[in-house]
């Protein structure tokens, strides 16, 4: 024997999906650290020897050890310009994010 859905039900499934769907999004949302998320250099105004020592360096704008970020390299100088943004000595004193990290990472004396 076949169960009919009634119409209420089918509306209230319907409507149940994307109210789910919001909750878990603005869940994972939450989760998310403001410093990791920001990009502090345009590579669109980069030239390419400027691409090209970030990907020699292989810098990121998240540092996989949180013990090692720019912040606290020797070479990172913080900038009164974008919270979380500053300078390295690295990248020709342009931009990096103080959250990030590069292989020349070296502890601030």
């Amino acid at each position: 024997m076949d169960k009919m859905t009634s119409r209420r039900e089918f509306l209230k499934k319907c409507i149940q999906v994307p109210i789910g769907g919001s909750v878990v999004l603005g869940l994972a949302a939450c989760g998310k650290d403001e410093a990791a998320a920001l990009v502090c250099a345009n590579e669109n105004l980069m030239t390419a020897s400027e691409k090209s020592m970030r990907q020699t360096l292989k810098y990121t704008e998240t540092s996989p050890d949180p013990a090692k970020t720019c912040k606290d390299c020797a070479f990172f100088k913080a900038t009164t310009g974008p919270a979380g943004c500053g300078t390295c000595e690295m990248f020709t004193g342009k931009q990096a994010n103080a959250g990030g990290w590069c292989v020349s990472w070296s502890a601030k004396t």
